[in-house]
């Protein structure tokens, strides 16, 4: 991580999981991590926690709002001068089965895990450009971008649809980094289940049974990502549990 030293990331959904538990990594190996959530209070809170050269600073911010994400990027460009690395975690799941969704459901799912992705990757790719050196943009996704497994139940709603969106989101990215010449690696992130809040939502019985990755599993399969020299990208990863 010695490339990284000094250098700006900004994480999103920092406030917990594994969004938590990548910002605190980070600023231990030597970044400057600015943390967004809604509860930008856990954030500081985390910030206190640091034991490497880095530092954490927190920011309120609500990324399916368009107007609060821009105002913390123009924070970050007036305070660090832009973006190195984007770690785009902040994401939610609503398990309804279609025919009980409400429409807002639909939207807050998209806004959330597809249309904040977009801005975020438009608005760092600027500030990548404009400082002319190499960036890194990790997109965590989910299996559940990949395939969607048959369980007993409709639990999925349309959260997969959001994942396999970001599947189109990455790869057309990287053809546009490609013809422009730009040195900045996108890796996308696809783990199975993992411990956090989230699962929460699943039926208990049937979280309980399935295999789970834990959050330090993610954040050590991004450091390694964000650890490799020039000549050498990693596009995508699935991380998923052993079964027991």
């Amino acid at each position: 991580m010695e490339k990284w030293t000094g250098k700006i990331a900004l994480v999103t959904g920092a406030s917990s999981g594994i969004g938590q538990d990548v910002a605190l990594a980070l600023a231990n190996a030597g970044m400057v991590v600015v943390g967004i959530a809604r509860r930008a209070e856990l954030i500081t809170l985390l910030s206190t926690k640091v034991t490497g050269t880095g530092k954490i600073y927190a920011k309120k911010c609500d990324v399916s709002n368009e107007g609060e994400i821009m105002e913390t990027l123009t924070w970050i460009r007036r305070e660090f001068g832009g973006v190195d690395v984007l770690i785009n975690n902040a994401g939610i799941y609503r398990y309804q089965f279609i025919s009980q969704s409400e429409t807002s459901d639909f939207r807050d799912t998209f806004n959330v895990n597809v249309l904040a992705t977009c801005i975020f990757i438009r608005e760092v790719v600027k500030d990548m450009q404009a400082r002319a050196t190499c960036g890194h943009i990790v997109v965590l996704n989910s299996l559940l971008g990949k395939r969607i497994p048959d369980v007993s139940m409709p639990l999925f709603g349309v959260y997969p649809a959001s994942k396999y969106a970001l599947v189109g989101v990455t790869e057309v990215l990287r053809q546009e980094l490609s013809f422009l010449k730009l040195p900045i690696k996108v890796t996308s992130i696809h783990p199975g289940m993992v411990e956090t809040d989230m699962i929460k939502v699943f039926d208990s019985k049937l979280a309980e049974r399935l295999p789970k990755l834990q959050v330090r599993d993610i954040t050590a399969s991004i450091m390694h990502c964000l650890e490799t020299p020039p000549e050498v990208r990693i596009d995508e990863l699935t991380i998923m549990p052993t079964m027991p």
